[in-house]
């Protein structure tokens, strides 16, 4: 006994009065007299909903359990069901039959629920209005293949959410981001839209849809709409609901540029007798079921206008969809098709961005255009069978065929060149018994199953299931048990692809040192050394094993023990313990400079004004919203730091997400350390309050025995020295305090700071650039308060810490109070290491002190001098923790660090190599080249990189949360209208990596109003790069 018809009577159907209202969006599941769907019957009395479960008797008589659908399972623990919970799954249908069951009324579940904390995202859908409408005239699946059957009219109604359409084990698989809607302009008024109450017919349509999709003749239509107005919000249909309709084949241009590809590549292939088709050889899905004229993120010009999800609405939409339901993905790991077709650059960005851990060759970027991803093989892996079969595909990124006709065109070839590469390879086939394609690995029973049966199968004898080698799909269908293997294998498959990260437990051991440390080999480094803890050495050699400094010795002296058969390998340089940058905001570190006009008193104004947020408080939200930007600027300011010579940076206060534990990176992190020897610093910008909760919080925070940073007096005026005066009010100037910029002080300030111990952190560039001065070197320097110099972040302050200690040493110059070189140079290292809290291991070279070294070229004579006129050209290596991470090319070969996995690099015309490998980072797979270009192309298209964000991999890897520390403060009243209207830019400069190979950076800094002029032209800072 099969399962065939529903047994409500059409006459019945014609004679009901016309439904209102979002819950008649989607028809009920087809039900019998006793509440059960047809071909069912209860397990129990009373009757069964939607959700229960029923018993269906099989072909042989025998009764078992039978779900009807995983969507209309899902319940809280109360027994409702919650709008934002994935449901549970089904464990008795085929995942085909299933998704069929649970799409068909995924949107009138959405909508019934919309009273549930407001409307749900995915009613976006229902704004497009309503559609003209079409049944089939007889019950149940129809006769014979094909979509066009007798019809009648089914009223004006929202879009049916689609299943993937023809065969479900197609080879070829078509993908994009959401079904079309014909019907929304004037010249395709005339469309109609599928609404069958029979899920049969649902799954017979989508089974046997091809090239066409469906309308009613012109004239025919026009006699019927006699004159009226008609468009998605008009509600006055064409005729009565269940009267009889004339249809024919509406061609879809997308649909035949698919055939175009098929009848291509058999003439290619010299297949005069093939029967290649789409639907049969080639089928379509959408990442996102319900189906839009746009996918509008942002407003689309358009008469009507188009509706807008936003960006917002767009997240929940994929949430639920994509993520939570997962229907696109669930289907294409039941189809494992050997080749997936990418239509658009939208839909391009979203799946690479989806899918972005599983490509195994040719590394998609988002953004990147589909000209230049045709140039290559990409492939993406599904995972393998128990049997050990690997289950993969060639993915192929193509022009949209109907929105860009003429870019598809030109494209065609590149195309076929792809599909014919797996012919050759054996991956594509053609069956000459059938005249198709051989259909990839995976059973299938979605036309003929134990539920309902909607024709035959011309592909059954050589479906080879997922579960067992050699097992036909007949065995299958016939036995539970092949049933439930099949199932299972299908399940192992889905949940291997969307594993949850488990690279990072919550829970991480703290180390003894940088866990690269024990793996650095022993390395015998000579040249001039400058250890800051005595006087330069001219000749000397530093010995380096597993992280640590084992020894200093002068030229001629014996090497240390262990080191008898070491070569020395002379570095050609002027050796210096590793820079310390100890101030920054790394995160903004791709933005260019930004200044505020007029120059501002304090922070709190420039931070409030609407050309800030436009140009850098928006930008870094999206570039935040997207994990694969945040690695790659990770990679990007981490390598900044390398190519200025530092070896330790703070302002990097990212974390993984399932975990409270900070991400320490490539380069030591000041704020997260897991030595138990480089206490992590605190560190607090927001101006503090006065009073008596946040006063209590600041105490703690300086008594916790590791060093505070704080954001001390940043600006001019009595709102900024209103900072001290609070501290200094209520005890709070300590020995723990860092005070970074301090700009608002005076000497008796300073004097305070003194005597207390703690400490300030210097920052003149952007100090001159937001504000037009800094702090007074004379009382700094004459109070005998310690200092260190940071550079910042780039859109206001210095790209590297070997831009500002130039900036530093020509702003005290031009105050009058020139600074000796040495102590400026302590100044980024033994000092600052030392105000850090790190000065036991960091910032001199000493035995026993951690191998973190900085080389670089001899430019002058003295050795402080020498590092206070380098710049980026002349650094040639960089070591953390006894790694050589950066440096000449012939440097890293004679150390030992040229090897495959090094990246080139060229920095001021000369060879180096990076070396980024780090048996703790997450970002190991990630390149500077790649990072660089990936949020170059982000920044350069700020919308399209935010429409990107609404889709997220599956399987995220260690995924990481930035902690954007400088973003736009709530508006205050008399704001909110004017930084309202701040909208996101299309695009915003990207900020190179060195100021040496960027010869445009000396025209913005002399088009800054108040820079002061010693900053300026050929005689101003530039002259330290030419």
């Amino acid at each position: 006994m099969r399962c065939s018809a529903s047994s409500s009577r059409r006459a019945r159907r014609r004679a009901s009065p016309r439904r209102t209202g979002w819950s008649s969006a989607m028809p009920p599941i087809r039900r019998s007299t006793d509440g059960c769907p047809t071909g069912a019957r209860p397990a129990s009395r009373p009757s069964c909903a939607a959700a229960s479960t029923c018993r269906r008797i099989g072909r042989s008589g025998i009764t078992r359990p039978m779900a009807i659908g995983r969507a209309s399972t899902a319940r809280s623990r109360s027994g409702r069901w919650s709008p934002d919970m994935p449901p549970p799954p089904t464990r008795t249908l085929p995942v085909e039959v299933e998704l069929a069951l649970e799409v068909m009324p995924c949107q009138a579940m959405r909508r019934t629920y919309d009273g549930v904390g407001g409307p749900h995202p995915c009613a976006h859908f229902g704004e497009w209005g309503a559609f003209h409408s079409y049944d089939y005239r007889e019950s149940g699946a129809p006769p014979a293949p094909g979509i066009v059957q007798n019809s009648i009219y089914a009223g004006k109604r929202p879009l049916v959410p689609e299943i993937l359409s023809g065969c479900r084990k197609a080879p070829i698989l078509a993908v994009g981001i959401n079904p079309n809607l014909p019907g929304w302009t004037n010249g395709s008024r005339n469309a109609v839209h599928p609404y069958f109450e029979d899920t049969l017919q649902y799954a017979h349509h989508f089974r046997w849809r091809a090239t066409e999709k469906l309308r009613i003749p012109m004239a025919d239509f026009d006699a019927l709409l006699g004159g009226r107005e008609d468009g998605p919000y008009e509600t006055r249909g064409l005729t009565r609901r269940g009267d009889a309709i004339p249809v024919e084949p509406a061609p879809v241009t997308m649909y035949h540029g698919y055939q175009s590809l098929l009848d291509a590549l058999a003439e290619r292939m010299g297949w005069a007798d093939h029967q290649l088709a789409v639907g049969e050889d080639v089928a379509y899905a959408n990442m996102v079921a319900c189906g839009s004229a746009r996918w509008t993120t942002r407003p689309v010009p358009g008469n009507p206008p188009m509706p807008v999800m936003g960006e917002a609405g767009a997240r929940g939409i994929v949430k639920e969809c994509f993520h939570d339901r997962r229907y696109f993905l669930r289907q294409m790991l039941q189809t494992l098709p050997r080749v997936v077709i990418i239509f658009s650059q939208t839909t391009a960005d979203a799946f690479v961005v989806a899918m972005r851990d599983h490509f195994t060759k040719g590394d998609p970027r988002p953004g990147e255009p589909i000209a230049n991803l045709l140039k290559r093989e990409i492939r993406l892996s599904f995972g393998h069978t128990e049997d050990g079969e690997e289950l993969d595909a060639r993915i192929v990124f193509s022009p949209h065929a109907s929105a860009r006709q003429d870019e598809f065109a030109q494209a065609r070839d590149a195309i076929v060149d792809h599909l014919a590469a797996e012919v050759t390879a054996g991956r594509l086939a053609l069956n000459p018994e059938t005249g198709h394609l051989a259909r990839p690995r995976g059973g299938c029973l979605f036309c003929d199953n134990a539920l309902y049966r909607i024709g035959d199968c011309a592909y059954r004898g050589e479906l080879q299931p997922l579960a067992g080698a050699g097992v036909g799909v007949g065995a299958m269908a016939d036995a539970p048990s092949g049933l439930s293997a099949e199932r299972a294998e299908h399940q192992r498959l889905l949940a291997a692809f969307t594993r949850e990260p488990d690279a990072m437990p919550d829970e991480t051991p703290i180390q003894l040192f940088d866990d690269a440390a024990p793996s650095a080999p022993r390395l015998a480094l000579r040249g001039k050394i400058v250890p800051m803890s005595g006087p330069p050495i001219e000749r000397g050699t530093v010995y380096l094993h597993q992280g640590s400094i084992i020894d200093v010795r002068e030229e001629g002296a014996a090497p240390p023990e262990g080191f008898e058969t070491v070569a020395a390998v002379d570095t050609g340089g002027v050796i210096y313990p590793g820079l310390a940058d100890l101030h920054n905001h790394l995160a903004y570190n791709i933005l260019s400079l930004w200044w505020p006009t007029p120059k501002s008193s304090n922070r709190s104004q420039w931070l409030r004004k609407p050309g800030y947020k436009r140009a850098v408080g928006l930008p870094m939200e999206v570039i935040a919203g997207r994990q694969d930007l945040i690695k790659a600027l990770i990679r990007y300011v981490e390598v900044k730091l390398l190519l200025g010579g530092v070896t330790s940076g703070q302002g990097m206060k990212s974390k993984y997400k399932s975990s409270d534990k900070l991400y320490p990176g490539l380069v030591r992190n000041f704020e997260a350390s897991d030595d138990v020897d480089l206490t992590s610093i605190g560190h607090a910008i927001i101006d503090l309050k006065d009073r008596p909760e946040d006063i209590a919080k600041f105490r703690v925070s300086l008594s916790r025995g590791r060093k505070f940073f704080f954001h001390l007096s940043e600006g001019v005026d009595a709102n900024a020295h209103g900072q001290f005066e609070l501290l200094a009010n209520n005890g709070l100037i300590q020995p723990a305090l860092v005070g970074v910029h301090s700009l608002g002080l005076n000497a008796a300030d300073y004097a305070a700071l003194a005597a207390a111990g703690a400490a300030v952190v210097w920052s003149p560039f952007s100090n001159s650039v937001l504000y037009g001065q800094t702090l007074d070197v004379a009382a700094l320097t004459g109070s005998g308060a310690r200092f260190a110099l940071g550079s910042d972040w780039t859109p206001s302050g210095s790209r590297n810490i070997l831009q500002e200690i130039k900036v530093a040493s020509l702003t005290a110059a031009a105050q009058g109070t020139p600074l000796p070189a040495q102590q400026l140079v302590r100044a980024v290292t033994s000092d600052a290491m030392a105000i850090a809290g790190w000065g036991d291991r960091l910032g001199q070279i000493r035995p026993g002190y951690y191998a973190d070294l900085t080389i670089l070229d001899e430019v002058d004579p003295d050795p402080y001098a020498n590092l206070l006129r380098a710049n980026e050209s002349h650094v040639r290596m960089v070591i953390i923790a006894g790694h050589p991470r950066y440096g000449d090319r012939g440097l890293m070969a004679a150390t030992g660090f040229d090897g495959p996995r090094t990246e080139p690099i060229t920095v001021g015309g000369r060879d180096r190599l990076l070396n980024l490998e780090h048996p703790s980072s997450p970002l190991n797979h990630i390149g500077f080249a790649a990072a660089r270009d990936a949020l170059a192309a982000a920044l350069a298209d700020l919308p399209a990189a935010r429409d990107a964000t609404v889709f997220e991999p599956f399987d995220d890897g260690a995924a990481l949360e930035l902690d954007l520390d400088l973003q736009p403060p709530e508006p205050e009243w008399g704001e909110i209208g004017e930084l309202a209207d701040v909208t996101l830019p299309d695009s915003v400069p990207f900020d190179a990596a060195t100021v040496i190979d960027d010869p445009a950076y000396w025209t913005t800094i002399d088009s800054i109003p108040h820079l002061p002029d010693f900053l300026k032209g050929p005689n101003g800072l530039r002259r330290f790069y030419t």
